[in-house]
């Protein structure tokens, strides 16, 4: 009779009867249920009994309703398997600690002593019994766990293929897996092979594949269950656009043989390799639990993106198995940043102190992480590049890490980045080759096996007029150029104000718009801030009239614009005398007046504004290893840079003088000679580079570059104006306005129409004005033609 009958169906309680009180409310107690050892039995064998195969309920929640005689009834529904005929009432005295085992945890706990039987074990039908679990001098604890030995049943159907299985029911218990847990089954006599984990691998590169295992699937050994001899074969084969990669370090061992169980897999017998198979005998690898093979190498010799490599294991006799071995990887490095956390909000012209405003921010962007697809794949043989735009730069880079790697001639990863910051000029960060030690997927010497991965966090600070986006852009031969989004930067200031078309006067020349400057945020301006407004040559007349907002509640020192002075021009200023509180400040500066010298050139005058307490600390603000590159003595600064680029430009042209105060016919003083043909032309003494050559057109007319003549003989730049919509240009001298429109032939001065010689042109996307045209229409009345040199010039006036 089944070992299993007599411990479930055969045991008399202990106890006598329990109150109804004690028995455990539904919910109240939760278990997983799960078979250990099962077992597996050749189709020739199944009449044998079941032999380790053991069910375990593990309580995951054990909520006693009293501190003793809760009791647990427990189904178990069995299928497959013989007829529980015979089963009857047992006395307890026949359960034994080998029928039942209780943990606590910790310790094995005995039936009898500390839990019981609660009446007598009932069998239901011939494939089902009930018991019930009661507590005597212990509690029902969260991970305590019964075991039940289901030693002794048999299979009822034997074919391939079968299994038998136990169900797992409670009304005082919530089970988990608890359906058609397989605690035996039918197998075939065979193999089966499984792999410690798939490898990268890039195409037409070569990796290692981690430990192959082949064993039987039932029995032992592969000569006990399977009758095996030494000389059957294996045969391990690759699908299309695989081959295998045989080296000395390609080893096969056999687990659990007695003597030398480890062999090169070249020294075997039977041994061939043909590409993408391998054949080897079995040999006394017979009586061997499993078959291992390690350092066997792979190439991906023609599969494509995301492949998988297939290895199929033959062995004499037995049905073929299949085990994924590698997938095809991008040889590729990606840069990425983690997309669930926000991109960080940085003010624009101030250091990381956030001197002048009351922002906390470190100005620290997104961790960036820059790593292999597979190991190798990062071509330390090169150099690559990191940039941020052009008006940020790095203060400082933390917790960079390069896993698995070295760096070469490096102390640490910080070093290695302000050496790149250095080597790109304060612009980019250029890392040389060789930098780093290059990772390989063979472990080859002291170079690691793991893919590389570089993480780092940079400190940002940005020139007071960039706003937008930081996108870190990585490029290199190397490497696939990509970006990634990892700070954003704002104006602590926005300043809105309009064009203003004037013409020169002298002195009190009142400008018709006001300036708006409005605050980013509430209370953003520290106390003591100042704002000053400039204009480039032009001096402020008067101070004008200050506004602020009615909501904001900030205050302006003295209520009043004050004068000051910037690079040698009168400018004006406010002050913050209290911080906004309840919405950002918007402050109105209106009725300003300047004066305006009468030599000013027509065009265009940009407003700057300034906030000495923002910008001055901004601009001193130390770079990535500036404290070891020193200007003069001094820590390299963002002066020290580039401070052309440093702009505090507000409104690009808030000032247009559309006329001079007079018209100096004299002033083209200077000899301007143009080679016909030449990428040059001569101003006086010097030779000034020009865009486009001048040349003879197809009716014999020499024709000049506008904008490059013009510009030659004293003009400003600004002054000379291109109309795309009519395709019309205007230079603007002295009173005189003088348009030209292409394909005309006329010219015109302050609106009077002068009949040209030739029609303008457009050649090489600029205007061209035939040579005497040209003259006229500026004042220049000494022009001369050398047609031996092919060489024009325009004599400045005496």
């Amino acid at each position: 009779m089944k070992k299993f009958l007599s411990m479930v169906m055969a045991a008399a309680m202990v106890v006598s009867l329990v109150p109804a009180t004690a028995f455990a409310a539904a919910g109240d107690f939760k278990a997983t249920a799960k078979v250990v050892d099962a077992q597996n039995f050749p189709v020739d064998d199944v009449d044998t009994p079941i032999g380790g195969s053991e069910l375990q309920l593990t309580l995951t929640t054990a909520d006693s309703l009293t501190s003793t005689n809760d009791a647990l009834k427990f189904t178990l529904n069995f299928d497959n398997i013989t007829d529980l005929a015979g089963a009857v009432d047992h006395n307890a005295t026949e359960i034994t600690s080998n029928d039942i085992t209780i943990y606590d945890g910790r310790d094995k706990l005995i039936l009898g002593d500390d839990y019981s039987f609660d009446g007598d074990v009932v069998k239901t039908d011939d494939t089902e019994v009930e018991f019930t679990l009661v507590e005597a001098n212990s509690e029902f604890v969260r991970g305590m766990v019964i075991a039940i030995d289901l030693s002794g049943l048999t299979m009822d159907k034997q074919s391939k293929g079968k299994t038998a299985t136990v169900s797992v029911d409670s009304d005082d218990v919530t089970i988990t897996n608890g359906d058609d847990l397989v605690f035996a089954s039918v197998a075939a006599e065979g193999i089966k092979a499984s792999v410690k984990d798939t490898v990268d691998v890039a195409s037409e590169e070569v990796t290692t594949l981690k430990d192959i295992t082949i064993e039987p699937t039932v029995g032992d050994t592969f000569a006990v269950a399977n009758g095996v001899q030494g000389g059957d074969q294996f045969k391990l084969k690759l699908n299309s656009g695989f081959e295998f990669v045989v080296t000395g370090d390609t080893e096969v061992t056999g687990v659990g043989l007695v003597g030398q169980d480890t062999w090169d897999m070249t020294a075997l017998w039977g041994y061939d390799w043909d590409e993408d198979e391998i054949v080897f005998d079995i040999g006394g690898f017979t009586n061997a639990e499993k078959i291992k093979i390690t350092g066997l190498g792979i190439e991906a010799t023609s599969a494509k993106s995301d492949a998988t490599a297939t290895m199929k294991v033959y062995l004499t006799g037995m049905d073929t198995v299949s085990v994924e071995v590698a997938k095809v990887v991008d040889y590729t490095v990606s840069m990425t940043v983690d997309e669930d956390d926000d991109v960080p909000v940085i003010y624009s012209g101030v250091n990381v102190d956030n001197k002048g405003i009351t922002d906390d921010s470190d100005h620290e962007s997104l961790e960036v992480t820059i790593e292999e697809s597979f190991a190798g794949a990062w071509n330390n043989s090169k150099d690559f590049t990191l940039s941020v735009p052009e008006g940020v730069y790095i203060v400082d880079v933390v917790s960079p890490s390069l896993e698995e790697s070295e760096l070469n001639g490096y102390a640490d990863e910080k070093a290695w980045f302000e050496a790149a910051y250095e080597e790109g000029d304060y612009v980019d960060l250029t890392f040389k080759r060789r930098g780093w030690t290059e990772t390989d997927p063979n472990g080859n010497g002291t170079a690691s096996k793991d893919p590389a991965k570089l993480t780092f966090t940079l400190v940002l600070v940005a020139d007071p007029n960039f706003e937008g986006d930081v996108t870190l852009k990585l490029t290199g031969d190397a490497v696939d150029e990509q970006e990634v989004t990892i700070a954003k930067f704002v104006k602590p200031y926005v300043v809105e104000a309009q064009q203003n078309d004037m013409q020169i006067d002298y002195r009190n020349t009142e400008i018709p718009t006001s300036v708006v400057v409005k605050e980013a945020e509430a209370g953003l301006w520290d106390k003591g801030t100042k704002f000053v407004l400039s204009l480039d040559k032009i001096d402020f007349d008067d101070e004008g009239s200050i506004a602020v907002d009615d909501k904001s509640g900030l205050e302006v020192k003295d209520d009043e614009v004050k004068t000051t002075t910037v690079d040698g021009d009168d400018a004006v200023y406010f002050v913050v005398d209290s911080r906004s509180d309840d919405e950002p400040a918007t402050v109105t500066i209106s009725g300003l007046q300047l004066y305006m010298d009468r030599s000013l050139p027509a065009g265009a005058y940009d407003l700057e504004m300034v906030s000495p307490e923002m910008n001055t600390p901004y601009v001193n603000t130390v770079v990535l290893n500036g404290a070891n590159d020193k200007v003069d003595g001094d820590p390299r600064a963002i002066h020290d840079i580039n401070d052309d680029f440093v702009s505090y430009t507000a409104k690009a042209g808030f000032v247009n003088i559309v006329t001079a105060g007079r018209e100096d016919t004299d002033s083209f003083t200077t000899k301007v000679v143009v080679p016909v043909g030449e990428s040059y032309l001569i101003s006086g003494e010097n030779k000034v580079e020009i865009p486009v050559p001048a040349y003879i057109n197809a009716n014999g007319y020499t024709m000049l570059p506008l904008r490059a003549v013009a510009v030659a003989l004293g003009i400003n730049n600004n002054n000379v104006l291109w109309d795309q919509a009519s395709r019309t240009a205007t230079v603007m001298y002295g009173s005189k306005i003088i348009n030209m429109t292409y394909g005309q032939k006329v010219v015109y001065v302050n609106g009077a129409m002068i009949p040209a010689t030739a029609a303008v042109e457009i050649t090489n996307d600029r205007m061209f004005l035939g040579l005497r045209d040209l003259g006229n229409a500026l004042g220049v009345t000494d022009i001369t033609w050398d047609g031996a040199t092919r060489t024009a010039t325009l004599n400045g006036n005496k």
